[in-house]
């Protein structure tokens, strides 16, 4: 196989699990992206502004229904948004 073939197909290859990885991280409300964990992460009022009420709230766990998608949010002990989970329903 060409060696140009081999290294353009690892290059799609990272490039599809890093954007797996991402869509761990962050989350699309609208036209709007917000981010967990990192130096970036988004703060429980950035949060509400772009995302509008959460569907529940329980101390520092949001969730969001998004379609058939649940996005649970987790913040920290300082209101930073530290991790996104999505399960489908």
């Amino acid at each position: 196989m060409n060696g140009r073939v081999v290294f353009v197909t690892l290059v799609l290859m990272l490039c599809l699990a890093a954007q797996a990885i991402a869509s761990d991280r962050s989350m699309r409300c609208g036209t709007y992206l917000i981010h967990a964990g990192g130096f970036d992460s988004s703060g429980m009022y950035e949060v509400l502004k772009k995302c509008g009420e959460p569907e529940a709230k329980n101390a520092n766990t949001w969730i969001y229904l998004q379609g058939s998608m649940r996005r649970i949010l987790t913040f920290n002990f300082e209101g930073r948004l530290m991790r996104i989970e999505s399960r489908r329903d």
